[in-house]
């Protein structure tokens, strides 16, 4: 087994751990990365990893820097399985739609000022509609573990 700590590592936010094992690929956590706007903007846009390659994704709870950049990934290529509770499940939900809110919010403020220097807008990072429409359903990834204590 490898374990690689790609998020919160010397930070608290972002909380991202790959285990390689026999040939899996499994992910804890997909944690948005809060900080400095453009340290933000290039660590949560960029994996350290191919998303298409991960095989399933474990989520300890729902706060945003544990599975804030779940659409992201999802937008990216992956495919899998995402294993968590009912709770887990149930607030990622409210959770991921108030994030792509505040980002899409943000993304418009920033716009706004890069519009008087002549620059092109800048996107969010996710929008709402990434979190509702059928071909990329984050939420019909979702599976729920059998107790709140996932055993594998």
């Amino acid at each position: 087994m490898q374990i690689r700590f790609l998020g919160a590592t010397r930070t608290t936010t972002g909380s991202m751990y790959l285990f390689e094992i026999n040939g899996n690929r499994l992910l804890l956590e997909c944690g948005l990365f809060q900080g400095k706007r453009e340290e933000s903007m290039e660590r949560n846009r960029k994996f350290p990893f191919d998303p298409k390659q991960i095989d399933a994704v474990v989520l300890s709870h729902a706060h945003i820097d544990h599975c804030g950049n779940l659409p992201n990934l999802c937008r990216q290529g992956f495919e899998g399985n995402i294993y968590c509770t009912f709770a887990t499940r149930d607030l990622a939900a409210i959770m991921l739609e108030d994030s792509a809110q505040i980002q899409r919010d943000d993304a418009a403020f920033i716009s706004k000022k890069r519009a008087k220097h002549g620059l092109p807008p800048v996107e969010p990072l996710t929008r709402i509609w990434m979190l509702k429409r059928p071909s990329a359903n984050l939420l019909a990834l979702i599976t729920i573990a059998p107790s709140p204590c996932l055993m594998v």
